[in-house]
């Protein structure tokens, strides 16, 4: 079962007084249908949209009324058959089609149905949009079993997972191998079945290397391994590839989709920088931790309470496995569900149950009721992230350092500053006097209004309303506080009356006699009677900030005032430490550009310390009672931190219990742990699990064909030490692990899912793999470079580090990854997706990316001379696919790069920018022109502030050629020009690339309404002069020259000069060349001068260069699947 943790729907558990959605949804009258199961099976991915975005809201909303006891208008939507059945009026929702679902109208509140939920507030349009998608797919919905009886000591003791791990008898075969070998031996006996053969050493070096370091061997290591003689050569390799480095890379990887690891916390409002500063170095720790090969049992205890093995106080690097608990998703600073997700991380991700199923409701199947869910609530809210992360390291760079504590002490001087501001206001006797005016009217405004009223009186609306309730708290009374007495005579006053009978009340409070505190009494006593109320608010201005700045006399007249201010409920007592509980949005938004630029320099800094990210204690535990439907608002009987139940409910006393918690679930009594971990490493290293479900062992998840062989790796794997490493080794020193992957008819019907494992299954290249092997193969990557912040993907250096340590947002995921199956970091990742979509084929065949690894290989692989021989394809084959060419596979590479070379020639791409002499001036057909020597423009520019253009010099104008240029304009559509001076002509030119027949077209716009006009001609070196025209100011012309034959070279020459001088001499010319296919086709588009415009590397700068031959043969093999699957 998936549990339910997006965000939205947790916020609708948690928010306070649960919605309650009934559902009058119109009429059809059938019978009441008992629980079943749905009639059809349904893919994964949609039972965790449904469990995830729907169920959720179904339970918060609609089961209250429409449940297995109470049923209101006879529908029932707590089960799938009750849904189907619809009301006693109507079917209410029809898999597949959500327009005609009465339940989707009901929830959008359209016309002609009852609006649900009938209480509280209409759904969010995520959620509605979610449901409307449900059932548009179908309804998923999954099996559906009896609930356990969780009171009866049901049969789920008896179930696979929930019993004690032991060492099953070893089955007696005969065929030889590992003891692992001969449970799997055993089961294919049992069904006439047997081992494919042994892998090739060639195949068997690539897989070794890819399942342990998600990278490639080098052909020279390959070799070296497969010509090895001795016996022991793969456990020899097992045994290299354990302790490289790269181990620990690949490994992190796939516990980090377990941890559901991010480097930014997710959505939050106001301008926050989501981003984690820290994050890496738990990212860091589990790397140094899988390649230090530290125990299992001690990797789980260190994520859960690494601060309960040190001393109090200490720091030390281990504290940043803490970080498991803590990169989750923030939920925007909303606790319960920050818990909720670390209940879901630690149970699924460990123990392989899903214990936040029971966070309304006992576990519908497992024998986890609520009791149990809040036990590890109490555990987690017990225990605090601290506001100032521990330093676990520290830049080798003092003055970096120095730097960094500079830079964040004058941002904490800012901010520090910010809260003095706000903290002096109490403290100022005409900003107090303002407070104390506005708190006398403030009894009738309603809360806009009373943030509105603030507002416009320049008051911070916060620290307004916590002095009403002060003052309203002590005089709202029959026997109103000494101090505040004389308050609330005055106030009671109408203004309209105020200055006649305040004199009398003033001079009745200043009696001797007068309850009136006597420092009120006193002062009433010497100033004039108050003429407004106003007056009034000053002498208690004036008052209160003698009190609080400390210059009162010492005696209990005074220190009654000190009390009544300095009270835990009154603003005056507020530290200046804590005065940002008084922030307006202006405030908090001003503090939050501060708080990010402490942010970004713990992100970018290199002086930057090195933090765990931490939770700690709190100073007393916090046993939680349990939330009645997830409601915190419904409180039922106490749930102290504990265990489950189902395996003993031990109580937790020390402290928050993480630590008591860790030590149960790496008991070697626990029977999920080491069974849970043992199948995620298997499911690694075969691309699929014993157990299919690899996070919920629960009773709903049938005992797996394999259970003695996982039972028998789970007893070893705590026998030595809960060693991941020697698991790995039991593994891949297997005769199961090292078969070939090729099937035969009898295995395809007999075992055609490979549960038998009669052999290795073929996959595809997780995202990391991919990626990381194409950048080894282009010698981009340099995977020495280990460790430290997460790198941006469009980073500069992003090409040079292996892909854990690329930048992971869980708020903006990335394209190409998530196309790839990349784990969501919304949530813990049980296993990923194993999809082949053309999404992924398009990306590798059209991403820039695979192109400049395809560009890379083919540079650096050796070629002589100009000549692809057989011995640069050998080389290349070596490089990609780690082997050499057969003779065919030579043949038709050598024909690939020949039909290549072919194609790119005859592009027509061939503009030439420029300038040269014509003569006559005045030339007509009649009189052939003579263009001089052409000479191209120097100076190029493709920039944002200068555009895109061609010049002669780099000053403008030249000081010999005056305002001659070439520049592409309009948004990229229009080529523009000016004239140059004397017979100097602005020339354009086109050079045939093949024989054929052309169209030109090429529009004319004189665009200025000065000067006297430019001359313009069009001249083929083959044929002369084609067309010329004077045109004059603000005047367009279309040339058009048909059916032009031209042979290979021919220069198509476009040129202007000044009419009569060259002022005013801009234009637009924008010649098109179109081609004629066959003799009798339409002439289409080949190439726009515009669109075309070449840089100086001769070729269009909107266009990509066409990669080499090489290059493109390169493409291919790094794109096969020879190269993105492992066999």
């Amino acid at each position: 079962m998936i549990p339910r943790l997006q965000a939205a729907a947790k916020t609708l558990f948690f928010r306070g007084t649960p919605l309650i959605a009934t559902a009058f949804l119109s009429a059809h009258a059938s019978t009441q249908a008992q629980a079943s199961e749905p009639a059809k099976t349904f893919p994964a991915d949609q039972i965790e949209f449904f469990e995830k975005h729907v169920r959720p809201v179904l339970a918060n909303n609609c089961y209250e009324c429409h449940n297995s006891h109470h049923q209101e208008n006879g529908l029932r939507l707590d089960n799938y058959s009750g849904i189907l059945r619809g009301s006693d009026y109507s079917v209410v929702a029809t898999p597949g089609n959500a327009a005609a679902s009465k339940l989707l109208k009901a929830i959008k509140h359209q016309d002609g149905v009852t609006a649900m939920p009938k209480k509280g507030d209409k759904l969010s349009d995520g959620d509605i949009a979610n449901i409307e998608k449900w059932i548009a797919m179908g309804m998923p919905w999954p099996a559906e079993k009896d609930p356990v009886a969780h009171a009866e000591k049901p049969s789920w003791e008896s179930h696979w997972s929930f019993q004690k791990i032991q060492q099953p008898p070893l089955p007696k075969t005969t065929i030889p191998g590992t003891s692992l070998d001969q449970f799997v031996a055993a089961k294919q006996a049992e069904a006439g079945l047997d081992f494919a053969p042994a892998a090739d050493r060639a195949t068997l070096g690539r897989r070794l290397h890819l399942t342990l370091t998600g990278l490639l061997p080098s052909y020279a290591d390959l070799q070296k391994y497969v010509s090895d003689p001795s016996p022991d050569a793969t456990s020899k390799l097992i045994d290299q590839l354990l302790n490289s480095p790269q181990y620990g890379v690949r490994w992190a990887r796939h516990w980090l989709d377990v941890a559901r690891y991010a480097d930014t916390e997710g959505y939050r409002a106001g301008g926050v920088d989501i981003r984690y500063p820290h994050a890496y170095t738990y990212r860091d720790w589990v790397v140094n931790a899988l390649n230090s090969d530290l125990p299992y049992n001690q990797f789980v205890t260190q994520q859960l309470a690494a601060d309960h093995l040190l001393e109090p106080g200490k720091t030390d690097p281990s504290l940043a496995a803490l970080g498991f608990l803590t990169v989750n998703d923030s939920f925007q600073g909303d606790n319960l569900l920050q818990t909720d997700d670390r209940i879901d991380v630690v149970t699924r991700g460990i123990l392989g149950l899903t214990v936040s199923c029971a966070r309304c409701h006992d576990h519908k199947y497992d024998p986890i009721p609520t009791k149990d869910y809040y036990a590890f609530f109490s555990i987690f809210n017990s225990s605090e992230i601290p506001d100032q992360l521990p330093i676990i390291g520290f830049p080798n760079n003092q003055p970096a350092v120095d730097a960094y504590n500079s830079s964040v002490a004058e941002v904490e001087k800012e901010k520090q500053q910010m809260r003095e501001q706000v903290y002096s206001e109490l403290r100022n006797t005409d900003r107090l006097r303002d407070y104390l005016v506005f708190v006398r009217k403030a009894s009738d405004f309603k809360d806009e209004q009373f943030r509105g009223e603030a507002g416009k009186a320049q008051l911070r609306d916060r620290i307004a309303q916590g002095l009403v309730e002060l003052v309203k708290r002590h005089t709202a009374t029959d026997k109103p506080h000494p101090v505040l007495l004389a308050w609330k005579k005055f106030a009671e006053l109408p203004e309209d009356q105020f200055a006649a009978k305040a004199p009398a009340i003033s001079a009745e409070l200043a009696k001797a006699d007068s309850p009136t505190n006597p420092v009120i009494r006193n002062e009433l006593a010497k100033r004039p009677a108050p003429k407004s109320f106003a007056d009034v608010a000053q002498l208690y201005s004036d008052i209160f900030v003698t009190c609080m700045t400390g210059k009162e006399p010492n005696n209990p007249d005074w220190e009654a005032v000190r009390a009544l201010l300095m009270d835990s409920k009154s603003p005056m007592s507020v530290k200046v430490d804590e005065i940002q509980r008084f922030f307006t949005q202006k405030d908090r938004l001003e503090m939050v550009k501060l708080e990010n630029k402490i942010n970004k320099l713990d992100l970018e800094s290199p002086g930057a310390p090195q933090r765990a990210m931490v939770m700690k204690d709190r100073d007393k535990p916090r046993d939680e009672k349990v939330m009645i439907r997830g409601n915190p608002g419904r409180r039922g009987d106490p749930a102290p931190r504990g265990y489950l139940t189902m395996f003993g409910g031990q109580k937790f006393t020390k402290g928050s219990g993480r630590l008591e918690l860790a030590q149960a679930m790496t008991s070697r009594d626990n029977p999920l742990t080491a069974r849970v971990i043992v199948n995620r490493v298997w499911a690694q290293h075969f691309g699929k699990p014993l157990v299919e479900q690899t996070s919920d062992f629960g009773v709903e998840t049938p005992e797996p064909v394999q259970l003695a062989l996982l039972d028998h790796l789970a007893a070893n794997f705590m026998d030595n030490g809960w060693s991941l490493k020697k698991l790995h080794r039991q593994i891949l020193n297997s005769r199961t692990w090292q078969q070939n992957s090729v099937s035969t008819p009898d295995k395809d019907l007999k075992d055609p899912e490979n549960q038998l494992l009669t052999r290795q299954n073929r996959r595809r290249l997780d995202y990391e793999a991919m990626r990381d092997t194409m950048l080894q193969t282009s010698e981009s990557l340099v995977p020495a470079s280990m460790g430290g912040r997460p790198t941006p993907h469009k980073d500069k250096d992003a090409n040079t580090r292996r892909s854990v340590y690329l930048f992971v947002d869980r708020f903006q995921q990335e394209t190409v990854p998530a196309i790839f199956d990349f784990a969501n970091p919304d949530a813990h990742s049980p296993v990923r997706s194993d999809t082949t979509v053309p999404q992924q084929t398009l990306f590798l065949m059209n991403s820039p990316f695979a192109r400049d690894q395809a560009d890379l290989v083919a540079k650096n692989t050796p070629v002589q001379g100009s000549n692809i021989d057989s011995e640069s394809l050998k080389n290349l084959y070596r490089r990609v696919l780690l082997r050499d060419p057969a003779p065919h596979e030579i043949e038709i590479a050598s024909t690939f790069i020949h039909e290549a070379a072919d194609l790119q020639t005859g592009t027509p791409y061939t503009w030439q920018y420029g300038f040269a002499e014509l003569t006559p001036a005045n030339a007509t057909p009649d009189a052939p022109i003579k263009i001089g020597d052409f000479t191209s423009f120097k100076n190029f520019r493709h920039t944002k502030q200068d555009g895109t253009r061609w010049r002669v010099s780099d000053t403008y104008p030249d000081k010999e050629r005056g305002y001659l240029t070439m520049e592409r304009v309009s948004n990229n559509q229009k080529l523009a020009g000016h004239t140059g001076r004397g017979n100097t002509a602005n020339i354009l030119r086109w050079v045939a690339p093949i024989d054929t027949t052309i169209r030109i077209v090429a529009p004319f716009k004189h665009n200025t309404k000065g000067g006297d006009g430019i001359q313009t001609y069009i001249h083929s070196s083959r044929s002369g002069l084609l067309q010329e025209k004077h045109l004059k100011p603000d005047q367009g012309h279309e040339f058009v020259v048909e059916n032009l034959q031209v042979k290979t070279g021919d220069i198509i020459t476009f040129a202007t000069t000044r009419g009569g001088n060259e002022s005013n001499d801009s234009y637009h010319w924008t010649p098109r060349i179109e081609i004629q296919d066959t003799p009798n086709a339409p002439f289409t588009l080949w190439t726009d001068s515009a669109r075309d415009f070449l840089s100086p590397g001769k070729w269009p700068i909107n266009l990509p260069r066409p990669q080499t031959p090489l290059s493109q043969l390169a493409h291919v093999l790094i794109i096969s699947n020879e190269f993105q699957f492992v066999d």
